[in-house]
């Protein structure tokens, strides 16, 4: 990497929108559930800078961003506000259609824009371009896992493709930025574009990845 591209950041918008599109997103799930304007607050944060804390506190230690900068609190509340209003509007614990098509387009674009932040950040480190990935990926779905986590829903069973979505999403930022003349900026579209895509297809198609073993295999093994 060229000290250009060492020395360049992403603009901000993408990190405090994909911040945003997460807090609307997180909100949403919490007044689907019933929660009170702390649990729906609660929701929105760990869904926005979840990945973030992760990214930060454990893969590039440093204090989290969401904390040196207030700015990112105020975005919280923000999407938090919009996300609690959209959804009690579109009909609380059972929202219409197209709210919940509006909230995977929400969803599919907080995606791409975490996984290159992560991967921008990690550039940044040297850390190199494995590292990249990984924390771009974590990045990415960190926030997701850790608000599954807190509605009890076991997030590493087989389901709709995310995480793969967001790697390939990182695989194409970190081979523009390193093999290409084009700068983190255009890599970034395109690797959100791309991202965007491939979740949107799995959910239109309902691409999912498989149980390793077969449910009849799984219940033999417990009965052991």
């Amino acid at each position: 990497m060229n000290v250009l591209q060492a020395q360049f950041q992403l603009p901000a918008f993408f990190d405090l929108g994909a911040t945003f599109l997460w807090a609307v997103s997180g909100a949403g799930m919490g007044v689907r559930r019933g929660y009170d304007y702390t649990g729906i607050f609660v929701m929105a944060f760990v869904s926005a800078v979840g990945g973030g804390l992760l990214r930060d506190g454990i893969f590039l230690q440093q204090v989290p961003i969401a904390i040196r900068e207030p700015r990112y609190l105020v975005v919280v509340l923000l999407g938090a506000i919009v996300g609690t209003i959209a959804s009690v509007l579109a009909g609380r614990r059972k929202p219409a259609r197209g709210y919940r098509m509006l909230l995977d387009v929400v969803d599919a674009l907080g995606l791409g824009a975490y996984a290159c932040v992560g991967a921008q950040m990690t550039l940044q480190m040297h850390l190199g371009v494995a590292a990249a990935i990984l924390v771009g990926v974590v990045n990415a779905v960190g926030g997701g896992l850790l608000r599954d986590v807190l509605v009890n829903k076991v997030w590493m069973m087989p389901g709709q493709l995310q995480a793969i979505a967001a790697l390939a999403g990182v695989v194409i930022f970190v081979t523009l930025v390193e093999a290409t003349a084009i700068g983190p900026t255009g890599a970034a579209w395109s690797a959100i574009a791309a991202t965007f895509v491939i979740r949107l297809l799995a959910i239109r198609y309902d691409w999912r990845t498989r149980a390793l073993l077969p449910d009849d295999e799984l219940n033999r093994i417990a009965d052991r």
